[in-house]
């Protein structure tokens, strides 16, 4: 019986703390903002962000990873679904950055 309750607790333990440690760190989450012009880093964001992913380049390869997504869900949809999710965060991904307000 001792044995018993031994492993039960040590799983609840094993669980425990991990989630605790998650809650913590979670609580020091921050909104993310745009930096503006001049601002450090300012210019790697513009490249990345502003002409790459919300640009025409971003724009592309969200339609042709959809495209692809829903071309693979015909013959397989274990490819298909994630491809055609990974694209609909592509090409929406600076508001779902925002929205999980995240600190980078």
């Amino acid at each position: 019986m001792v044995k018993y309750f031994g492993k039960r607790a040590l799983t609840v333990a094993d669980i425990g703390i991990p989630m605790l440690l998650l809650s913590l760190v979670a609580a020091s989450a921050h909104a993310f903002t745009a930096p503006v012009a001049g601002d450090l880093g300012y210019d790697i964001y513009d490249i990345v962000v502003n002409q790459g992913v919300k640009g025409p380049l971003g724009f592309v390869g969200g339609v042709a990873a959809f495209l692809f997504g829903v071309s693979r869900l015909f013959s397989n949809i274990m490819i298909g679904i994630p491809t055609i999710v990974a694209a609909v965060c592509l090409i929406k991904a600076d508001s779902i950055l925002q929205t999980f307000g995240m600190l980078i």
